[in-house]
């Protein structure tokens, strides 16, 4: 890297985090444009450090918001890929689309910054990563509502191999983040919750801590035990047919964008399943109407 006192005026303020000094030599005539020998931009430097101050004055100046640097991405890209959300903000209240894909192939100076296995294996084999899947795999909350609230897309995912925000949260097992995507309200708890007793093979909703409704359940026999944990019921279908073992499961509610659900089928008040929680038809169908997506279900022994 050249000297810092060879460096773009512009690039080296954004270095120094000095916004008002940035600003006044704009004014003056300076280029906010002009990128330093390695390629990089003052407006990339200041998003990748973190400086929203610096951003907004470069914003203000009327940079191009989507040029890249040396990385190749997009700046709301790079924005993404770090918990700053002033600076995603202020490249959002700019004008940004939030729904901006990463440029692919991503350089492997991108990847090696990104410390989330499963994104790291989308970033060298898929394509069309957005802002929100990047903040989804990181569980980055305050970044995912922000992107949403300026109109960033759920149901964008990637171009190769389709997966979505919500598969890249479930990944992680980022509960919070996946009712989020799942268009719940950041900002209250669900008052449903639905625990399934691995030990006494009963199941029961409560609505703000009262019991509603119970019942007798069957889940996964030796072999294919229903793990226990904390789910969230990603999606629901009074229809499905399962994939793996081509059976109908009517009132099929799905946990975590995984092949395992509560759904209506043979109860035994014995493990019977292959990994999913049979309920019995008209229960299913209780617990189907009760409870709606984003709501958390709880597997316990």
């Amino acid at each position: 890297m050249p000297r810092s006192s060879a460096l773009p005026q512009a690039y080296q303020a954004v270095l120094n985090d000095d916004a008002e000094h940035l600003a006044k030599i704009i004014a003056m005539g300076i280029s906010p444009n002009e990128m330093t020998l390695g390629g990089d931009t003052p407006l990339c430097a200041a998003v990748r450090m973190g400086r929203a101050e610096c951003v907004r004055v470069l914003a203000l100046s009327g940079v191009n918001l989507s040029q890249p640097a040396h990385e190749k991405q997009p700046p709301i890209a790079l924005a993404s890929m770090r918990r700053n959300v002033p600076v995603l903000k202020t490249l959002l209240d700019f004008g940004v689309d939030p729904n901006t894909r990463f440029n692919s192939p991503v350089q492997k100076q991108v990847i090696d910054r990104c410390s989330i296995k499963d994104l790291r294996n989308a970033m060298e084999s898929d394509r069309g990563i957005t802002p929100l899947i990047c903040c989804a795999a990181r569980g980055d909350v305050e970044g995912a509502v922000v992107l949403m609230r300026a109109g960033a897309r759920p149901g964008m995912g990637t171009t190769r191999y389709h997966r979505y925000p919500i598969n890249f949260a479930a990944t992680q097992g980022y509960l919070f983040l996946m009712r989020v995507l799942l268009g719940r309200d950041p900002d209250s708890e669900p008052d449903m919750l639905v625990t399934v007793d691995l030990s006494s093979q009963r199941a029961w909703v409560t609505k703000q801590g009262r019991i509603i409704n119970h019942t007798m359940v069957s889940t996964g026999r030796e072999g294919y035990g229903t793990p226990p944990g904390r789910y969230v019921i990603t999606d629901k279908h009074t229809s499905h047919v399962s994939t793996l073992y081509h059976v109908n499961m009517p009132w099929f509610m799905r946990l975590n964008c995984s092949a395992i659900g509560l759904h209506s089928g043979y109860v035994t008040g014995q493990p019977a399943s292959h990994g999913c929680i049979r309920l019995p038809y008209e229960k299913a169908k209780e617990f189907f109407a009760q409870v709606r997506v984003g709501d958390e279900v709880e597997i316990v022994y």
